[in-house]
């Protein structure tokens, strides 16, 4: 049987969450249709006396909410069956964008049919989605903006869902990506609690630069300074002592460098880890650090 990995667990709960609003979706368009149905029978059976034009226009919206009622219906019946032909794709982001996808392109068919019942011709309605979508993108460019931004992040994939990212320099955030959003990325700094989260709007990417630390371990650095009478004695080889010892308790390879300058000696050390350990690993390399370089009673 073949093991449930987080990343496919989540293809399964975006799965159940698209069942649950087809489900929402159909029973709406059935709702109407029981409304407008209900109406005309009031008419027919001569129980309320309703305009020709009432009941005239509400034949046409009981053809336009069955057509998107059967497009929901299609959809959730095939949708999962759509997504088995991508699944060697082998990733998330993949299968999440031609599910989304595959949903519009369902309903457009059912917008297309419900603007033929309304009479439209192929040339007016092509005209009149030209017009309606030209204004809808101006007056929607942000929200458009983000789609686009979306789109790249699926298909270029600067990072993937469950990557330790960082955004920006100076004033950075940084985290392991939970989720892809039309609008949103959210990361959070600590993954084992998940209700400390931030969203990083989709904007961000193309304004400030991406550091993908992966999954696996990746390089951390940091400096150590000393003052010109706190140079401990002997430092070269208490710094060769201090390496292997974090290797043999700490099971890491780490590099240390030294600097100078006219204020003191710099320590800079390197070292390898994966996000989540990255600060309890500094953490214990600086107690090591303090403990063997700086005599005691300073």
């Amino acid at each position: 049987m073949a093991k449930k990995t987080p990343r496919s667990g989540l293809i399964y709960v975006k799965s159940k969450l698209v069942h649950k609003s087809l489900n929402t979706f159909f029973m709406f368009f059935v709702f109407l249709t029981a409304v407008a149905l209900g109406i005309i029978a009031v008419d027919e059976h001569q129980i309320f006396d309703i305009p020709d034009v009432v009941t005239g226009t509400l034949k046409v919206l009981i053809g336009i909410f069955v057509s998107y009622a059967v497009a929901t219906l299609f959809t959730k019946l095939t949708v999962n069956r759509f997504l088995n032909y991508f699944e060697e794709l082998g990733e998330i982001e993949e299968r999440i964008l031609m599910g989304k996808m595959y949903l519009w392109f369902v309903y457009l068919i059912a917008t297309l049919v419900a603007f033929s019942l309304l009479g439209g011709t192929v040339s007016n309605i092509a005209l009149f989605l030209g017009l309606i979508t030209t204004g809808f993108a101006f007056a929607i460019r942000d929200v458009i903006l983000s789609y686009f931004i979306w789109f790249i992040l699926l298909t270029k994939k600067p990072f993937k869902i469950g990557d330790y990212i960082r955004v920006g320099e100076d004033d950075y955030l940084e985290g392991q990506v939970k989720h892809i959003g039309l609008f949103y990325v959210v990361v959070t700094p600590m993954p084992e609690m998940s209700e400390d989260y931030f969203k990083i709007p989709n904007k961000t990417f193309l304004e400030k630069p991406i550091m993908n630390y992966g999954r696996g371990k990746f390089r951390n650095e940091f400096d150590m300074y000393f003052g010109m009478d706190e140079i401990p004695e002997n430092l070269p080889a208490k710094i060769e002592a201090l390496k292997e010892k974090v290797w043999n308790n700490l099971d890491v390879s780490a590099s240390f460098f030294l600097g100078a300058d006219r204020d003191g000696v710099k320590i800079t050390v390197y070292y390898k880890s994966t996000y989540d350990r990255k600060e309890q690993i500094r953490h214990q390399i600086t107690g090591m650090m303090l403990n063997e370089l700086i005599p005691a009673g300073n």
